[in-house]
């Protein structure tokens, strides 16, 4: 256990290193790139995020519990890894050709050309091996030196609209060198491996092909609605409606990194049945703090977004202010949904139930995006990707409710969303106003987190027995 909270601990310092850098490099890229080129570069990414997930076809779910399951026999160990990566390695070069001979017929060709790099870094990605292996703090080490070089290189490089392709390449190479590293650390993590037979049918490839399915699917609606809303309104409209969700998106890959450390830890309590107990205690608390930690991101976003914008990217984004007010309702829904999707379904190997909200969620946005882009821009696009992450999160919920004891679950949970509800109805009604955006956000985001922790403490919920009980830990 004590292995597992350290790389909760590293992994989460890793994720506020990766919500600091955009902080000083957004602003920065946003000004000197202008929204046009940012839409540019926004059209660009979601084509190679989207495909990103094709190659990987799965494998931070797949891999990650196989190789968290085969970690005490080292035979065992090398060769699953071996039948994991070959199918993301031949995916991968498929896929680049593929990609290739798109983009040599596109309008972004050049910039097309220039993300190549990227996906290559996706088809050697085997960071799923150390997370597998609890070994994350290999994985943040790596990731935070190529950060902080990537950013450099963006302050050096990017100076005016025209380096849009300077920008795609130093971010298409961090994640090329990035995921190079990682094979510089195998080496005594993985001992008996052997190639042979490397192009023959991978034992794992029918799992990899069920699970890459949903992957894709909620690719739909969080990367390809982006491509969607370039195609139909245009690159500005694009950036307000992408630029909107970027915070939102990062937040929600600050909770969720907790539902990425724990697979392996409930995989190996699963495999134990005596432990079945435990596994409920540890998914409960989770489902709570990702609740409640969601709340609070939410808020703060909410509160603050009439300042963040022109603060943060700039006045000439301030159209963008209501997508940035209501999409941080997805932080809730996805976080909550996450959990009982990659935490309880993908643990236990239910990928049907995993796969059926993804691709309803995908058909629902790809229909209702076509029509309300249409009509409304970008706003139209924010609405469709709150209703849809509210789908499926909804579905994500229905879907475990004969494996899962919901009751137990979702205990005193009513108490928190009503902390929520009151917290932002006052604050946005008595809302502190001063002469600088800057102590605005700051005494605005302190007053909604001591309201925040003042309602749940008075509604009597697991706060008030959690501090208790650290209390007695630390008077002992």
């Amino acid at each position: 256990m004590k292995k597992t909270l350290n790389n909760i601990i590293y992994n989460g310092i890793y994720q506020l290193l990766i919500l600091a850098l955009p902080i000083i490099t957004v602003p920065y890229v946003a000004r000197v790139l202008g929204a046009r080129a940012l839409g540019s570069y926004s059209f660009i990414t979601s084509i190679s995020m989207f495909l990103s997930f094709v190659i990987l076809m799965g494998m931070n779910q797949l891999g990650s519990r196989i190789i968290a399951q085969s970690h005490k026999d080292k035979g065992e160990l090398g060769s699953n890894f071996v039948q994991l990566w070959k199918i993301q390695f031949l995916v991968g070069c498929l896929v680049i050709l593929a990609y290739t001979f798109f983009a040599m017929f596109s309008e972004y060709k050049t910039y097309l050309l220039l993300n190549i790099p990227y996906l290559i870094g996706f088809a050697i990605d085997i960071s799923w091996v150390f997370i597998g292996l609890g070994e994350v703090r290999k994985v943040v080490v790596r990731n935070t030196l190529i950060k902080i070089c990537s950013v450099a290189m963006i302050f050096i490089f990017v100076k005016k609209p025209s380096d849009l392709g300077y920008y795609v390449l130093i971010n298409s190479l961090s994640i090329f060198f990035a995921n190079i590293i990682f094979w510089l650390n195998l080496k005594g993590i993985i001992t008996k491996v052997s190639f042979k037979g490397f192009f023959s049918k991978s034992i794992f490839l029918k799992e990899a092909m069920i699970l890459v399915i949903p992957q894709l699917a909620v690719q739909f609606y969080t990367n390809f609605d982006s491509t969607l809303v370039g195609w139909i309104a245009g690159p500005v409209q694009l950036t307000y409606y992408d630029q909107s969700q970027r915070i939102a998106r990062m937040l929600v890959t600050l909770i969720t990194s907790v539902s990425t450390i724990l697979m392996p830890r409930m995989v190996q309590l699963r495999m134990n049945h005596a432990n079945n107990e435990k596994v409920d205690q540890l998914l409960k608390t989770s489902l709570d703090y990702t609740l409640l930690v969601a709340q609070l991101f939410t808020m703060l976003l909410m509160v603050n977004a009439s300042e963040f914008v022109p603060w943060f990217y700039g006045k000439s984004y301030t159209p963008m202010t209501n997508n940035m007010l209501w999409v941080g309702l997805i932080m809730i829904f996805i976080s909550y949904g996450e959990v009982f999707g990659s935490q309880f379904s993908l643990v236990n190997g239910d990928y049907k139930q995993y796969a059926i909200p993804a691709i309803v969620g995908a058909v629902i946005s790809v229909i209702l995006n076509v029509i309300c882009v249409n009509i409304w821009g970008a706003d139209g696009g924010t609405a469709v990707i709150i209703l849809t992450e509210f789908i499926v999160c909804s579905m994500r919920i229905y879907m475990v409710r004969k494996e899962a004891d919901l009751r137990y679950l979702v205990h005193e949970q009513l108490r928190y969303v009503l902390a929520f509800l009151m917290t932002v109805l006052a604050v946005l009604n008595f809302k502190i106003v001063l002469p600088s955006l800057f102590l605005t956000m700051v005494v605005n985001s302190i007053i909604v987190t001591i309201v925040y922790v003042l309602l749940l403490v008075l509604l009597r919920t697991r706060i008030n027995r959690d501090i208790v009980r650290l209390v007695k830990k630390v008077t002992r």
